[in-house]
């Protein structure tokens, strides 16, 4: 009898070890059980070289304002931003969103996605950008030459009670809105979603899975993996922070168990969010948008400290009036994705004019409706107002292509929706009608180039930029070219250019060289 009470102890003892033990492999972090803890998480997305306020709205060092205070009240924070910290005003882009990295930094960020304008520039200077970032970018499906992960995939973070893994994914649009390496693999979102959500749940054993996607709220071609996708494609993802299609949600959309949300652009908004857990599971979220205003937060002072000489030294070669105008040249909510925009037709003459004053004759210009960013306003027009109305270091390149590719050049442009970047702006020599159905399916009419329908055995000399000129935005029949040259101009640069020769002042243009019918407008 002792003998076996021997054994009965040693088998509780055993017992106890496998229990404890066993749940420490189960439950990494310890918790008591029915407790509720709680997880507040603040992000932005699309910020897009937003380093001040503008009326009183958005701006870093207003945001740090807002950080601060929230760092004061909660223990247990996340700070995450779903990407395009890249190509936006005048200050960021001229010092490389330097400024941008440091203030995110300072603010405590604790995870960034690869966006699509991450990779507007060259590699080199993205992989300084991570460098200098105190932050990890992340993003899963991005893959070197090796196959090796370009970015960290993931981060886990443990808190009293529960484990979070953060996910990134970056949009495999950026293939076609951006010009990444091509030794990069973008990789399907949704096949490394379920990939890297299996290793967070199994291996690393997080209660909570939160996707960082720079994926998109809203469908740009029939083939993308937007956030909802991404949701019902993919079980055990208890939220998704979003970023690219710039929406601005007023409350989290559910997709069976997964919450999305997305916080606008530009940081007009933080997102912010409560998850509360309990014995390892979500039980609940409370999201709501903040607005970031001067007015309820005012700028700290650090974070002005921080950006003031940036600030200075551009405004000393920015602030030059290069242009006055009799009315604003508008935007809009985006107009140049949608119908034909003074701000599209200003550009798009711009290369046409600078080209004629270098000795070289080209048929039209085009360019794609999402590579303008911004307004110009009536009155004073300075170079900072031109550089944030086209951010992109672009260059202007000119290619000759067959009548026969030009006119299946425009059968694709027929077949771009309404909002989408790639919507063509074209110079005045172009002039067609745009024609949808009942089914948003777009035809082309009346197309002249130069006065004259297109000659398909004739050759077309057509300008544009570097970044269509590769093949950008879909618009892969230019690479077909036989002949291309790059100009070595910035496009900003030519048509900085291009308004000094312009009587003054300038009047905004809409002649009718696009045409829209039965289209929307933002």
């Amino acid at each position: 009898m002792k003998k076996i009470h021997r054994i009965l102890q040693g088998l509780s003892f055993a017992l106890i070890v496998l229990v404890l033990f066993g749940c420490a492999s189960v439950k990494p972090v310890p918790y008591e059980e029915g407790k509720e803890y709680q997880l507040v998480v603040i992000h932005t997305n699309d910020h897009h070289g937003t380093v001040l306020a503008k009326d009183g709205i958005a701006g870093l060092a207003e945001r740090a304002t807002y950080i601060k205070a929230m760092k004061a009240a909660h223990e247990n924070l996340l700070i995450l931003d779903a990407g395009d910290i890249n190509t936006g005003t005048a200050i960021s882009n001229m010092f490389q969103a330097e400024p941008d990295i440091k203030a995110y930094n300072m603010m405590g960020y604790q995870a960034v996605t690869l966006g699509n304008h991450e990779f507007d520039g060259t590699t080199e200077k993205l992989l300084a950008q991570m460098e200098m970032s105190q932050f990890p970018w992340l993003s899963a499906n991005i893959v070197t030459s090796k196959g090796k992960p370009f970015a960290t995939p993931y981060i886990i973070k443990d808190y009293e009670g529960f484990r979070v893994g953060i996910l990134g994914l970056t949009t495999l649009r950026t293939q076609q809105t951006a010009s990444p390496d091509k030794s990069l693999t973008f990789k399907d979102e949704i096949q490394v979603a379920q990939e890297y959500v299996d290793i967070l749940k199994n291996k690393e054993l997080v209660d909570v899975v939160i996707v960082l996607g720079h994926l998109g709220s809203v469908r740009e071609a029939e083939d993308q993996n937007t956030s909802l996708d991404l949701a019902e494609a993919v079980d055990g993802i208890d939220l998704i922070i979003d970023g690219h299609s710039h929406t601005k949600f007023e409350e989290p959309l559910y997709i069976k168990d997964t919450a999305i949300v997305s916080a606008n652009e530009w940081g007009k908004f933080m997102g912010e969010g409560i998850l509360t857990i309990v014995d390892g599971d979500v039980m609940n979220f409370n999201w709501k948008p903040v607005a970031i205003t001067t007015e309820a937060f005012p700028p700290d002072q650090e974070m002005v400290d921080l950006l003031q000489p940036y600030v200075d030294e551009a405004n000393a070669s920015l602030q030059d009036v290069v242009m006055t105008t009799t009315a604003p040249f508008e935007f809009g909510n985006r107009l140049s994705r949608y119908q034909e925009t003074s701000v599209g037709n200003l550009t798009c003459d711009a290369i046409v004019h600078y080209l004629q004053s270098t000795g070289v004759t080209v048929d039209f210009a085009f360019m794609n409706g999402g590579g303008v960013r911004a307004a110009l306003p009536a009155g004073q027009v300075t170079k900072e107002h031109i550089m944030t109305m086209l951010p992109f270091e672009n260059y202007v390149y000119v290619i000759s292509i067959k009548g026969s590719d030009l006119i299946e050049f425009f059968d694709f442009v027929a077949t771009i929706p309404q909002g989408a970047g790639a919507f063509a702006q074209v110079s005045k020599e172009a002039r067609y009608t745009l024609t949808y159905d009942e089914n948003k399916t777009g035809t082309i009419s009346n197309l002249t180039i130069g006065g004259q329908p297109i000659d398909p055995d004739k050759t077309y000399r057509m300008a544009t930029n570097d970044y269509l000129a590769s093949g950008g935005d879909g618009y892969t029949v230019l690479t077909r070219n036989f002949e291309s040259f790059n100009t070595s101009m910035l496009l900003s640069d030519v048509v900085i250019q291009y308004v000094q020769t312009l009587n003054q002042p300038v009047e905004p243009i809409i002649d009718g060289r696009l045409t829209v019918v039965n289209g929307v407008t933002p």
